[in-house]
């Protein structure tokens, strides 16, 4: 996947967008490259699909995870470590952000303004037009003005993930990102690029040819899904 790619690059989205499954799939693609890699996690929003909560076995993969510690690791309030500060602002390799799915979890990543000048972040959010608040014009617009508003940074680009979980096929993600992509014609803003799962992909490519595409790998389950594998 043929992407420009600064220094930071933040996902933020609409609650259940897939945004955390990207950060990490975006990750992991940088990680594979060779990159030194740093995955935060700024989600103050959802206590289920959080980054943290794949943190070891991300870490056994070698992918350096930065969230909250220990005692705070559930917690519904930002635990901003000075960690977080240190991977945005290396001048090695990438940092990645997860933040929290609506204006409210913007307000964490608006602490961090000062230390996120232009030149160095990307500000990209997911839409999944199959989600209720994502599915048109208005919705995206009014959610990017909450996010933008409370982070005080612009969003960049888009990301196209229309999908309808294990039911999505190509034709749904063909539909969303044309969709996506005429959002983005309105808004002056780029499609940087479609996620699909991993054994979709080829075709995405083939149907969209010149569009890049990130293969997606699932790392995220609720409790009830951790509690159904290990029954």
């Amino acid at each position: 996947m043929k992407v420009n790619i600064k220094p930071v690059t933040i996902f933020t989205a609409n609650l259940g967008s897939g945004k955390t499954e990207i950060s990490i799939n975006f990750s992991r693609m940088l990680q594979q490259k060779g990159e030194k890699v740093s995955l935060v996690d700024l989600d103050i929003i959802n206590p289920y699909f959080r980054t943290r909560l794949a943190k070891d076995n991300l870490a056994g993969q070698g992918l350096k995870v930065v969230c909250p510690p220990g005692h705070l690791v559930n917690a519904d309030v930002p635990a901003l470590t000075p960690a977080i500060r240190g991977a945005m602002q290396s001048r090695e390799g990438y940092c990645v952000c997860d933040v929290g799915g609506d204006e409210v979890g913007a307000i964490a990543l608006g602490m961090f303004k000062p230390y996120l000048p232009e030149e160095r972040y990307d500000l990209w959010f997911v839409v999944n037009t199959c989600r209720p608040f994502t599915r048109d014009f208005e919705g995206v617009v009014k959610m990017m003005q909450g996010i933008e508003k409370n982070s005080r940074l612009k969003v960049t680009g888009l990301i196209s993930n229309t999908n309808l979980g294990r039911q999505t096929d190509t034709s749904v993600m063909l539909e969303g990102y044309h969709r996506v992509a005429a959002i983005g014609d309105r808004l002056g803003l780029p499609v940087v690029f479609l996620a699909s799962r991993r054994d979709l992909a080829p075709e995405m490519e083939i149907l969209l040819p010149g569009v890049p595409v990130l293969p997606l790998d699932f790392y995220m389950k609720t409790p009830w899904e951790e509690a159904f594998s290990a029954d």
